[in-house]
């Protein structure tokens, strides 16, 4: 569960955006979005709207001097999600792609928040799900794509807006230019690097109970970044052993299909 009110006109934040643009011009291959050739297989082209690539509690070694140095302090542990932009602005969402369950297969886990659920799933974050899990359990994606942010310094959560910051968590950048985003990981748990590319049902990272929360739980979601830099989420197709799920329902629980 996201907090309802999204941090993301900060001043500060303002600032650091400046050179997210200037990093645009030396931007590495994997800050450039995924897309699929006329043969089927992903490639990558340059991100013009992929503002903020920036890389999560670590930064990797193998950033050009001329990109970590255009993005002095771009991520730190004491922002949050919403202060960064990622993907491409209004991204048109692939309806026909079935995404797997963000955890493992032969084992279920209940929805305590569906699509709409009034407690925390409304208005941007109305088609996203919270699955009860224990600390530790494993989160796997759900999609495949890029690794463009982590998080995973952060051991504290609450229901208070000041504790939306101590979220940890993995985005990844799809072939539409959306994201997947997974939410109240624990501490140190991230299993990614930046810039890694990632297939559908890899293991990520293990669940926990950080950021905006009060119980062990892994919060899920699609998002398109809309023209004024917020995001909204998007209604997607899951693939279990039931058949395609639309709409998960709170207090369900759904497996997956095996990977091959």
């Amino acid at each position: 569960m996201k907090p309802l009110v999204r941090p993301w006109r900060r001043c500060a934040a303002a600032g650091r955006l400046l050179g997210f643009f200037a990093a645009l011009l030396s931007a590495p291959a994997w800050a450039q979005l995924p897309r699929v050739d006329s043969s089927g297989r992903e490639t990558l082209e340059p991100a013009a709207s992929l503002l903020a690539p920036a890389g999560g509690a670590r930064t990797p070694r193998e950033w050009p001097r001329s990109f970590s140095t255009a993005l002095p302090g771009a991520w730190s542990a004491a922002m949050s999600r919403q202060d960064i932009r990622l993907g491409r602005v209004d991204a048109r969402h692939d309806d026909a792609y079935s995404y797997h369950l963000p955890y493992g297969e032969g084992v279920s886990y209940p929805i305590i928040q569906g699509y709409g659920a009034k407690l925390s799933h409304v208005g941007a974050e109305q088609f996203t799900l919270d699955f009860g899990m224990p600390v530790g359990t494993p989160v796997h994606a759900a999609r495949d794509g890029v690794v463009v942010l982590f998080e995973d310094s952060h051991d504290g959560g609450c229901l208070r807006e000041e504790c939306s910051r101590l979220a940890n968590f993995v985005v990844v950048l799809h072939a539409d230019g959306t994201t997947g985003e997974y939410f109240h990981l624990e501490r140190s748990s991230v299993q990614v690097a930046l810039g890694d590319r990632i297939e559908r049902g890899q293991l990520l990272a293990f669940s926990g109970n950080t950021g905006y929360s009060n119980a062990p739980h892994l919060h899920f979601g699609v998002y398109r970044t809309l023209a004024d830099g917020h995001t909204q989420s998007v209604a997607v197709r899951f693939e279990t052993r039931l058949g395609a799920i639309v709409a998960p329902r709170s207090g369900a629980r759904y497996v997956n299909v095996v990977v091959h």
